[in-house]
């Protein structure tokens, strides 16, 4: 029997950390250095070496059309620090959208027997 986990669980455990790995990473090579992307991000700079050195955040669910959105909220962040909760928010809602929460919530919970999940409206 497949354990119940929750969709918003696997956007806190897989999906979310995810977009902040690729956020850190790009705007680190925007320029900017660990200690801002930390703070910027509320993490520690360690936590930005993590991410670099592949020890954080190991899940890889961008596509390119996905990468071309990150490109875009890291020039919106740049450009003005106080977006970063909203693109995490429009990247989430973007991978969901796209389906890719409910291939993640299908893999990780076995769920042969679903059809469409009821979180996203997505064919799974």
């Amino acid at each position: 029997m497949a354990k119940l986990i929750f969709p918003q669980e696997i956007e806190v455990w897989y999906v979310l950390p995810a977009i902040r790995k690729k956020l850190a990473l790009k705007l680190v090579e925007k320029g900017k250095s660990q200690k801002e992307v930390a703070e910027l991000m509320g993490v520690t700079p360690a936590a930005i070496s993590q991410y670099k050195k592949k020890k954080r955040a190991k899940a890889e669910i961008f596509d390119k059309e996905m990468e071309k959105e990150l490109e875009k909220s890291v020039d919106n962040i740049v450009k003005n620090n106080n977006t970063l909760g909203n693109e995490i928010i429009r990247l989430n809602d973007l991978l969901k959208k796209k389906g890719i929460l409910c291939k993640i919530y299908k893999d990780i919970c076995a769920l042969s027997k679903c059809q469409k999940c009821t979180y996203c409206n997505k064919a799974l």
